[in-house]
């Protein structure tokens, strides 16, 4: 199998003690040896129980993204449950888009249900410190639908943690590139998420502006927290009259931004995935048309099937995020199945094989019948909902589109597609 023990630098923190040092080094983790098996259960075949849980923001300022990406997280279970000849047992805790009350669920999946491996967290900052304190010392993998900051790529993370959604560090490369030529602008200002996605992604297009474009960023003002207003860091980032606003949030406080903006803004919006969010059409007293933003593309082969099969399960369209994670509830499955153990060491080693080679192609489509092949030790080949798939040695998807896009009340969803982008 692959390697994946190259990961570069190790992150400060690693090995610092959370919920009162219950987690420490990763050698201080006892029974958790990658060599083992599972204490008291037959390795292999199919006669045995795949276990998953699913950690995302049921609660908090990403409960508008969080509760689909549950669906989403959960739909290849309801999908598979009755056609495979293993059993799966999952089960989802709220993250409160919290970074202390991750930690405290992933202690919960972890230690106390001894679930191996982990669809999530959502948010850039949860994942780091869930992973950190709880999944990494603990051998727990976990593959993140949308945590998107370049920081991730940097874990010591044992080969542990995976993400399907694209790094924020190719979706600034757009942004910078949409600023300057498609709306010319040479002077911007970032209001941003204060939390590592928003600053991260503010310093990616920070630099990708000024070093590529020539461009001046005259403002960075972070956004502190849940507001019923946000009047005073919109008045610290119009100090040098900027002629493009890029306002990096989610859909509670970017919203909130965007009512504070209100409709006679003098300077051009920019926004980013996270508030690719239809639904902000009917919470903002004016239109919203015209309004740009970026995001990763979806884009898997599978992508059809999947959208079907949502709309069918939930009696809604699928949203933002939505396909990267059910592409990281169905991986885990295959990666599980074919480690042929609930142990996070092998599973993590099983994701890149059972995504890449010349295995039978699985996609959505015949999700069941892969998962049975991967049980029985045969080679798969997962082709996603969201793109293909494919984790380079740090555990990022490596196949990517960014999409430019706009609001539109009359487009599906509310969003309208401008053009498609390769970093």
């Amino acid at each position: 199998m692959p390697s994946r023990s190259n990961r570069r630098t190790l992150l400060s923190g690693l090995c610092t003690a959370g919920l009162g040092g219950l987690a420490g080094c990763l050698s201080s983790v006892p029974g958790l040896d990658s060599n083992d098996a599972e204490s008291g259960t037959d390795v292999g075949g199919t006669d045995r129980t795949l276990k998953l849980g699913i950690m995302q923001p049921l609660s908090g300022s990403l409960e508008s993204l969080g509760k689909p990406m549950r669906n989403a997280a959960e739909l290849p279970v309801k999908q598979v449950r009755d056609d495979v000849s293993l059993e799966i047992d999952h089960s989802v805790v709220d993250t409160e888009t919290s970074p202390s009350a991750s930690v405290q669920s992933a202690y919960t999946l972890v230690t106390e249900e001894e679930y191996p491996m982990v669809n999530g967290p959502a948010a850039a900052d949860v994942t780091l410190q869930a992973t950190q304190q709880v999944l990494i010392p603990y051998r727990t993998v976990c593959c993140s639908p949308s945590a998107t900051s370049p920081t991730i790529t940097s874990l010591n993370d044992a080969g542990l943690v995976f993400r399907t959604a694209l790094s924020d560090r190719l979706q600034a490369i757009v942004l910078a590139q949409e600023a300057a030529n498609d709306l010319g602008h040479d002077n911007a200002a970032i209001l941003y998420e204060n939390n590592d996605y928003g600053w991260q992604l503010a310093q990616a297009f920070t630099r990708s502006f000024q070093r590529t474009h020539g461009g001046t960023v005259s403002a960075q003002v972070p956004l502190k927290g849940d507001s019923n207003s946000y009047d005073a860091a919109i008045e610290r980032a119009r100090t040098d009259d900027p002629d493009l606003l890029l306002v990096i949030g989610y859909p509670k406080t970017g919203g909130q931004v965007l009512t504070d903006l209100g409709a006679d803004a003098p300077e051009d919006i920019l926004v980013t995935d996270g508030m690719q969010e239809g639904s902000l059409h009917d919470e903002i007293d004016y239109s919203l048309d015209g309004i740009r933003g970026t995001a990763p593309l979806v884009s898997g082969p599978g992508n059809q099937t999947f959208t079907e099969l949502f709309k069918s399960e939930y009696d809604t369209e699928p949203g933002a995020f939505t396909p990267q994670s059910y592409d990281a509830s169905a991986v885990l499955l295959l990666a599980n199945a074919y480690a042929g153990q609930n142990d996070g060491q092998a599973i993590g080693s099983a994701m890149p094989v059972v995504t890449t080679g010349d295995g039978k192609e699985i996609t959505p489509d015949n999700l069941a019948e892969g998962i049975d092949l991967a049980a029985q030790g045969d080679a798969v080949t997962y082709q996603g909902a969201s793109g293909s798939v494919n984790f380079d040695e740090n555990g990022d998807v490596t196949d990517g589109v960014i999409q430019y896009w706009e609001f539109d009340e009359s487009a599906s969803g509310g969003i309208a597609e401008i053009e498609r982008v390769s970093p």
